[in-house]
C-alpha cells in the first residue's frame, strides 16, 4: 500500500500544493496532520516563553481533537495507521522525522521556495495576522508579536537571535533535526517528488511522469494588505548570515531542475 505525504513547509505554497493533490485524487481520503509547531516548540524550549508554549499546546490539542477526536499526536498516528488506505493523502506542516506510519510505502512530496522570498512572505503573513486577529494587547513575544510591532529589520533581527529554530527552518521540515552530509542525495533517496515553488510546472511534469497523475496549479493564501513587497540589499545580507543552510539547499535543488 502506498500513500502520498505532502510535507508542507510554511509560506512555500503549501496550501496550494495540498489542494492540488486533493483535486487530482478526489476518491482519496485526506488526513490533515500538522504537528510542526508543537515539535519545534519542544525542541526550542529555552527560546520560547511559557505563555507561548501554553498557547501552542492549547491550540494544537484543540485542533487535533476537532479533526481527529484524539488528544495527542501519538493517538492520531495510531488511528491513521489503522484506517489509511492505498492512495490516501496525508498533508500538513510536518517535519519529515515526525511521520509515524508503519509498513506503508510513504510517497513523500514537497516544494520549497527561495528562502529570501519565504522570509518576506512570513513577515507579511504574521504582520497581517497580528492586526487581523486583534492581538495588539498581546504581551509575550513570538513571530506574530514581533512582525506586528517591528519593521522588517526588527523581524529579521529577532529571527537571527533565534538561529537554532529559524536559521534552518526549511531544512528542519525537509531533512529533519539532524543535519546530513549530502542533503541532495538525502532528498533524492527519501522523496517521491520534490520541487521549487518558482518552477511548479516542472514539479507537476515530474510527478506526472512518476505517477501518471496530473496535478493542476492552485492559488491560496495571498496576502493583500499591509504588505512589504521587496527586500533591501542590507536585509538580504542579514538573512544570508543566519539562513546559509536553507539558501544552499534551495540553490542546489534549483540547479538540478
Amino acid at each position: 500500500m502506498s500513500v502520498y505525504i505532502v510535507i508542507r513547509v510554511p509560506k512555500c505554497g503549501s496550501t496550494s500544493l495540498a489542494r492540488m493533490f486533493a483535486k487530482a485524487l478526489p476518491d482519496s481520503k485526506e488526513y490533515y496532520i500538522s504537528s510542526a509547531n508543537l515539535v519545534l516548540a519542544h525542541e526550542e524550549n529555552e527560546k520560547i516563553s511559557s505563555l507561548e508554549k501554553f498557547r501552542i499546546l492549547k491550540n494544537t490539542t484543540r485542533s487535533i481533537w476537532k479533526k481527529h477526536r484524539c488528544l495527542s499526536f501519538d493517538a492520531v498516528w495510531d488511528k491513521t495507521n489503522r484506517t489509511i488506505k492505498d492512495n490516501d493523502i496525508i498533508h500538513g506542516h510536518l517535519t519529515i522525522d515526525s511521520i509515524e506510519l508503519k509498513n506503508i510505502d510513504k510517497r513523500l512530496v514537497s516544494v520549497i521556495r527561495d528562502p529570501y522570498d519565504r522570509m518576506l512572505s512570513d513577515y507579511n503573513y504574521f504582520r497581517n495576522s497580528f492586526y487581523k486577529k486583534n492581538f495588539i494587547s498581546q504581551k509575550y513575544k513570538n513571530r506574530q508579536y514581533i512582525a506586528g510591532n517591528y519593521d522588517l529589520e526588527g523581524y529579521i533581527s529577532y529571527l537571527a537571535e533565534n538561529q537554532p529554530l529559524f536559521g534552518r527552518y526549511i531544512s528542519r521540515f525537509i531533512i529533519g533535526k539532524e543535519k546530513v552530509n549530502n542533503p541532495i542525495e538525502y532528498i533524492q533517496s527519501k522523496y517521491f517528488a520534490f520541487g521549487i515553488l518558482e518552477r511548479m510546472d516542472l514539479f507537476i511534469d515530474d510527478f506526472y511522469k512518476k505517477s501518471g497523475i496530473k496535478l493542476t496549479q492552485q492559488k491560496a493564501n495571498i496576502t493583500q494588505s499591509k504588505k512589504v513587497n521587496q527586500l533591501s540589499d542590507s536585509q538580504r545580507n542579514a538573512i544570508s548570515k543566519f539562513c546559509e543552510e536553507d539558501i544552499d539547499l534551495y540553490k542546489n535543488i534549483s540547479s538540478l531542475i
